[in-house]
């Protein structure tokens, strides 16, 4: 998929829940840092484009899986939205970003970031702040050391229709 059909796709909550994964959420945030100029549109576009598409997950699976015995929560809390998480990452990402690069370029250049395991992020905070409850509903600072700066210049905004 392109990085158009991709953002397009996950705008229109037509990603299929397999293809969902960590590299696909900073994919996403990526492809909004290089584009959108204002670092707070940037973060409401991948807030409400998680939370919508996950919502649309939940959907699907209660219609498909009614009889099925529903998975246990993460105990860290990484099951759905995580606020803190998501913030601290899409500023890692905006502080990242090269104009002119490609995705496969940005992937190659920080593979800490494509960690699923969030060692970028417990470089920023302790598990114990990170995997709290307050930090999955609300943004806490991190405690170990501060996140980068946002520095980049986006390129064009394209728009899917929705």
């Amino acid at each position: 998929m392109t990085d158009d059909e991709f953002l397009c796709a996950f705008e229109r909550c037509t990603l299929a829940r397999k293809d969902w994964t960590h590299e696909a959420h900073v994919r996403m945030a990526w492809l909004y840092a290089m584009r959108i100029p204002s670092a707070g549109e940037v973060l409401d576009r991948v807030r409400g484009g998680i939370k919508k598409l996950n919502a649309v997950f939940v959907r699907r699976q209660q219609v498909l899986c009614r009889a099925l015995p529903s998975k246990p929560k993460d105990p860290r809390g990484l099951d759905g939205y995580h606020e803190t998480i998501t913030v601290a990452f899409v500023t890692l990402i905006a502080s990242r970003v090269e104009p002119g690069e490609d995705f496969a370029a940005f992937r190659g250049r920080n593979p800490d970031l494509f960690d699923s395991k969030l060692s970028v992020l417990l470089k920023h905070y302790s598990p114990e702040r990170l995997f709290s409850p307050a930090a999955k509903v609300e943004l806490l600072a991190p405690d170990l050391e501060p996140l980068p700066a946002p520095s980049h210049s986006p390129v064009a905004i394209v728009s899917c229709g929705t």
